[in-house]
This record gives structure tokens, sequence and C-alpha cells, in this order.
């Protein structure tokens, strides 16, 4: 058996020589440049000077080195200290180069940055010019006219068309919303019986109108001494023009936008009936209340000016077709002229409770003729039937 002085023996020179080998000096060769460092003697603590970096050698064991950069602390290694091993220390890769034991006399504990040796002097690298490109003949420019981009979805072309319609309408009544001195008073139709006619030629609509009977029974609802007021015997006309024009086609399909204004007037007598209560004292000295009734015409004028934004879907083949209009009313202005007389002359104005109308029709053609007939519901109540011809 291995006696303990032995083992400790022992363990005191593998620790001498795992820490404090001192016989080996080194040179070290950067691979990129062959730039030389050194030569250093590899012994532990020892500060030497690699590519501008001060490291510290720490030894590993017997043969192996490690470096530890004094600026970060990164430790690199181990390198086994062979001559021509190749390591990285830093950012490059070095060869050891070994050198012999008395190179070196006295290594300083510090030792000061080595000179770099010069690599021998190499041929300079001369380039080989670069080869003359082949001319080629550039075209002369010629000016360009500068030409606007398309749309990317262009409106649909249409047909010229002038066409004449005419019809007539045996129900044709607007909503209309009746003001006794700024006051609510009633709610009312205008009803009409109603003939006109129709242009169309190319996008542009025009329209008019003649009304042989107009009335009106609830401009004012009974309250107070007034029973009711109407609109009698009346008669009217219209006119409008706008412009509608195709947005969408295809497949028989097309969608229409326009905008449109109207002018309609009503005249006709205006009926007030009224009712008065008297006190009566008979010769007996009896209390009675008489009742007198009255009815006063006179007459009245109502006038409306509007502006409409019509959009129409239509479904047409050779010798039918579709049609639903959609009209919403963004302006629309009453002028009333009358007045009705209770203790004083009262004015009274008119407005429209709903500022649209939706039109559902149908037609049918042959040989440029064309029959058709629609109905109007919302703020109008219409029925018309009509026929027309294509010039």
């Amino acid at each position: 058996m291995i006696s303990k002085a032995r083992a400790f023996v022992a363990a005191a020179i593998f620790l001498f020589a795992s820490l404090s080998f001192a016989g080996e000096v080194f040179s070290f060769q950067n691979l990129r440049d062959s730039t030389v460092f050194g030569p250093y003697r590899l012994r532990y603590g020892e500060k030497i000077n690699i590519g501008g970096t001060t490291y510290e050698v720490l030894t590993t064991s017997a043969g192996r080195v490690s470096f530890k950069s004094l600026s970060n602390g990164v430790i690199y290694g181990p390198i086994q200290t062979v001559d021509k091993r190749i390591g990285v220390i830093g950012n490059g890769s070095y060869r050891l180069l070994e050198m012999p034991d008395d190179y070196v006399s006295n290594t300083p504990a510090h030792a000061p940055h080595a000179a770099r040796t010069a690599a021998p002097p190499s041929e300079p690298f001369v380039p080989q010019p670069p080869a003359m490109p082949e001319l080629i003949e550039v075209p002369e420019q010629k000016p360009q006219t500068l030409v606007p981009p398309q749309d990317l979805r262009p409106l649909p072309k249409t047909e010229a068309v002038f066409r004449i319609l005419g019809w007539y309408a045996p129900i044709d009544n607007s909503s209309v919303d009746w003001k006794i001195d700024s006051s609510k008073s009633g709610d009312g139709e205008i009803e009409r019986s109603t003939i006109g006619a129709d242009v169309e030629w190319n996008n542009w609509i025009a329209s008019a109108s003649f009304s042989p009977s107009v009335e009106c029974g609830d401009i004012a609802k009974g309250g107070g001494t007034i029973t009711g007021a109407s609109l009698e015997d009346g008669i009217g006309w219209s006119i409008a023009g706008g412009y509608r024009r195709a947005v969408l086609s295809e497949g028989g399909w097309t969608a229409k936008i326009g905008l449109r204004g109207q002018i309609r007037q009503e005249s006709g007598d205006l009926s007030v009936h009224s009712v008065s209560r008297f006190d009566e004292t008979d010769t007996n000295g009896v209390v009675s209340v008489r009742s007198v009734h009255r009815t006063r015409t006179s007459s009245m004028t109502v006038r409306e000016l509007s502006l409409w934004i019509d959009m129409e879907i239509s479904y047409s083949s050779d010798d039918w077709g579709l049609y639903t209009l959609l009209s919403f009313q963004p302006i629309s202005e009453f002028s009333v002229s009358g007045s009705i007389y209770s203790g004083g002359h009262l004015s009274i104005d008119a407005e429209r409770p709903l500022p649209l109308d939706v039109t559902a029709g149908c037609w049918y053609g042959f040989n440029g003729w064309r029959i058709f007939a629609d109905i109007t519901l919302a703020a109008d109540t219409r029925f018309r039937m009509g026929c027309g011809f294509d010039l």
C-alpha cells in the first residue's frame, strides 16, 4: 500500500505541474494576417498582450492553458501547448509557435505590448482591368404625349334614346300635415286624378301633368268654434325636370342615379265650417242656447317647390322590363295663400310628413311602342298607366 507521505508528495507534484509549469515559451501567429505576438512564458498569472488585448494566463492541467481577458473577464481555452496548435483567443484564431526555453531570459510580471513582426513582403495584387462593354446603340427617344389614366370602372355607355310617354293616374294623392297659426291642425291628403306626359332624351328627363280634380277634406279638424275646413273643386298642375345617369350596367341590369326638381300647384275653394252659440231669453224669462252654423268660402292656393334624389334599378330584355325607383326629398317648401276667419284671420301652412317615395313598375314593348304601369307608395300614393313611343 502507498503510504500517506507518498500520496501527499504525488499530489503536490501534480498541483505544481498543473499550476506553475514555466519552461514553455510560445509566440502567437494570427492566421489572418500572419502577425506574430510574443514570445511569452505560459505560466500561471502571466500577463500577455495578444491583438491589442491583455490576457491573464490560467493553467488547467499539465500541457494545457487558458487565457482570461482582463477587459471583459471572458476565458478562452483550454488550448494544448503544442507547437503549431491552433486556438481561438478573443476575436481571432492563432497558431502557437514553440520557442526555445532560453529565448526569453527574464519575462516581467506584466509583459509590455509586443512589437508586431512584419510579414515578409509579398507581390501586390494587381486586379485585371474590366472588359470593355459592347457598344449598344440607344435609339433616339421621341417626345411622349401624356395620356391620362383610364378610369378603373368607367361609366357604361348609354344608348341615345328619345322617348315620349303619356299616362293617366286615377289615384294621385300626397300626404300633407296642415298647420293653422303654426299649430298642427290635421293630417290630410291632397287627392287628385291626373293626366301627364314624360319626355326622355338621352339622360335628361322632363314631365308635365294636369289635375282636373283636386280636393282635401282634413285641413282643420273640429275644435272650438271651427268644426272643419276643406279644399273643394280644385285644379292643379305640375312640371318637373332633371338628369338621370346609368352608373352600372351588366347582363340586362342597370343602376341609375339622378337629380330632379319639381313645382306643383293646386287652387280651389276653401270651405270653413264653424258654429256659434247664443243665449236667448223668452217672455217667461227662460234662458236657452241657440247654435248657429256657418260656412264661409274663400279661394286657396297651395304651391310646393321640391328637390328629389332618384336611385333606379331596372332589368330590360328585348321586349319587356321591370324597374324600381327610390326617391328621397332633401328639400320641400310649401307656400299657402288663404286664411281661416275665426274672430280674426288665421294663417295656414303645410309640410310633408315623409320625404320619401318608392315606385315599382313594369313595361312591355313592341315595334317601338311601350305600355307601362307603376305604383308609388310612402309620401305619395299613386297608380298610373300609360303608353309611349321611341323616336
